[in-house]
């Protein structure tokens, strides 16, 4: 019934696994009809058609759609983010996964049960990831320097990773490169998990939460003109200076979501150094720090928000901003970018963002609702009343 329901609401994604003849975002009785039509030669072959990929589009697609609709298919055949056509050994037995954000939407499709091995950027997180942060960890934070021969030797069905490269480097297991970090496509790759990972419905219900949840903040803001929209600063203090968050970073396609430009969104590159005088001249009224160092207690492993105060400071005290409207009015945040910008979680990251640069139309607004709800989706039982500090200064309840 859910899937039906998805179905026909006409999500606007192609889902990229073979069988989808008919390229919507589902696979269902529809693409049995289109490969028939293909092969009676009254309809053209789509990129998906071949369901077996054996290079031939015959009654053998047929079955292999068939076999997929009943959840019975021995391969399934995905299309990953590096555009590569990978054949999945049915079902999936056991997991890796590269990165906290395959972590975090395998949980929320309660998929954990096949993971075998993480990252350290799990394993240092207990308190998110109770259960998931006593497995083995094969890689720094976000997958990177994994450990080859740890991954062979635990011989998952499928490595998911973000990092095209690893693929050269396991050649005797399934690599699936997946971007869940990434806004553009969150929908279509958590379905695509659903499929592989046999959690279809528990897929569409994630996405269902999860677009409804958007809906309502854009409603609101959709009502407010352009000209009530305040100049929005998002940005990140790193080593060598202050840099930008463009339209090409991960945190700068979040505002975008909802209907919010930013300053500098359309600048070269993802994260280039701010230019003082440009900043000045741009003045902006709002200022959002992500990226905090993780030497800054910060997220749900503490309550503690004095540190989280003394980095904002440090940054209003710079004497290149003191006359910006933002530090001027104290509109100056910080926000812990890696709880819930760079991964599924960015959804939270929307709901504070529009508190945060629209607080009389959100004034009866709590973002902690939502991230509650969230967390709930997670399995987890955290009370946010009373633990975590995830932007400074804290947002107060309705």
């Amino acid at each position: 019934m859910i899937l039906t329901a998805m179905a026909a609401s006409a999500a606007d994604f192609t889902l990229g696994i073979y069988g989808n003849a008919n390229m919507d975002d589902t696979i269902d009785e529809q693409d049995i009809a289109y490969v028939q039509d293909v092969i009676h030669g009254t309809k053209p072959a789509t990129n998906l058609s071949d369901a077996n990929h054996d290079g031939t589009i015959d009654e053998k697609d047929i079955d292999q759609i068939k076999q997929i609709i009943d959840g019975t298919e021995k391969k399934l055949v995905v299309q990953d983010d590096a555009g590569d056509a990978i054949a999945i050994d049915m079902p999936v037995a056991s997991a890796i996964t590269g990165d906290r954000s395959h972590a975090e939407a395998m949980r929320a499709i309660k998929a954990t049960d096949r993971i075998i091995a993480v990252t350290k950027g799990i394993e240092d997180q207990s308190v998110f990831f109770p259960e998931l942060s006593k497995l083995p960890s094969v890689a720094s934070e976000y997958g990177k320097d994994p450990d080859w021969e740890a991954i062979l030797n635990l011989k998952p069905t499928i490595y998911i990773t973000q990092y095209a490269d690893d693929k050269k480097q396991l050649p005797r297991i399934q690599v699936v490169l997946l971007k869940l970090w990434e806004p553009s496509g969150f929908e279509e790759r958590i379905v695509k998990l659903g499929y592989i990972f046999d959690r279809r419905d528990e897929a569409i219900q994630y996405i269902k939460w999860h677009n409804d949840t958007i809906e309502s903040i854009k409603d609101r803001i959709e009502g407010q003109s352009e000209k009530s929209q305040p100049r929005i600063l998002l940005a990140s203090v790193y080593a060598d200076g202050i840099h930008v968050h463009t339209n090409r970073s991960g945190g700068g396609q979040i505002p975008d979501i909802i209907g919010v430009k930013i300053l500098g969104g359309d600048l070269i590159g993802s994260h280039p150094l701010l230019d003082s005088e440009w900043v000045i001249k741009q003045n902006p009224e709002v200022i959002l720090l992500l990226d905090v160092p993780d030497s800054v207690k910060k997220g749900y492993n503490t309550s503690d928000t004095s540190e989280m105060a003394a980095y904002r400071n440090d940054f209003m005290n710079n004497t290149i901003f003191k006359k910006l409207d933002a530090v001027k009015n104290k509109r100056v945040y910080v926000l812990d970018g890696k709880s819930m910008t760079y991964s599924g979680s960015y959804i939270l990251s929307i709901a504070y963002m529009a508190k945060l640069f629209y607080p009389e139309v959100f004034r009866d607004f709590d973002p902690r609702v939502e991230h509650q709800e969230y967390l709930k989706l997670q399995g987890l039982d955290y009370n946010l009343k009373e633990n975590g500090i995830f932007v400074y200064p804290p947002i107060e309840g309705k």
